[in-house]
């Protein structure tokens, strides 16, 4: 009897550890609740003003970013439209775990650069990257070397047939040094002009025609 006691006690004892650390749970999952209920409520304008970033961000540098958002949150409030006070782009269309993908794929771990691997990840165009320090480089070539990325330049003699294969069967491709002119056989790759045809989807690439693979 003695030990059935002790043993019914010992067991109230860690329930009511349990309990108390329950309880403490519920705290932390009410503000969880209550932080989701406002992402939800702010997800109109959180969506519109990515979207902005997306779009116009690019070329502007951190502190200019930061005048663009505290803007663009001023008018959506001014319209009553629903906007976090605290809006962050990498945090409205990036997880931490993509994060930490990316930096461990040689991404640099300041805010500029996370911002700008949204812009590329995110964007439909392609970027174009000002990379004096070859940090951008080196992350896409990490990124994408395991799909089979090409490097060229625009000074290699089979540039345009390396952009062919890669096309065909959908490998990425990275253009290095490219100056402030381009070759006029690129506009329609640069601006995704991709038609049908005979049920084919294609694309012009100099003189030809070439099968456009979605992967590419």
């Amino acid at each position: 009897l003695q030990l059935n006691i002790a043993l019914t006690a010992a067991r109230l004892k860690r329930a009511g550890k349990l309990v108390t650390a329950l309880g403490d749970e519920q705290v932390r999952w009410a503000e969880t609740v209550q932080e989701f209920q406002r992402e939800i409520d702010n997800v109109a304008g959180n969506v519109f003003i990515a979207s902005a970033c997306v779009a116009y961000y690019g070329p502007f540098t951190s502190k200019y970013r930061e005048m663009l958002v505290t803007e663009w949150i001023s008018k959506c409030q001014e319209l009553e439209i629903p906007v976090s006070q605290d809006f962050s782009l990498v945090s409205t269309l990036a997880d931490p775990f993509e994060i930490r993908q990316w930096n461990l794929e040689g991404l640099p771990r300041d805010t500029v650069s996370t911002e700008n691997a949204v812009l590329v990840t995110k964007g439909r165009r392609w970027p174009l990257m000002i990379d004096p320090q070859d940090q951008a480089n080196r992350w896409v070539v990490g990124r994408e070397r395991r799909n089979g990325l090409k490097v060229v330049k625009l000074t290699d003699k089979n540039l345009l047939r390396t952009l062919e294969n890669a096309i065909r069967i959908g490998l990425p491709v990275l253009i290095e040094e490219v100056g402030e002119t381009l070759d006029p056989a690129l506009e329609p790759i640069l601006l995704k002009q991709t038609f049908v045809q005979a049920g084919r989807l294609l694309i012009r690439l100099g003189d030809s025609d070439v099968d456009y693979d979605k992967n590419f």
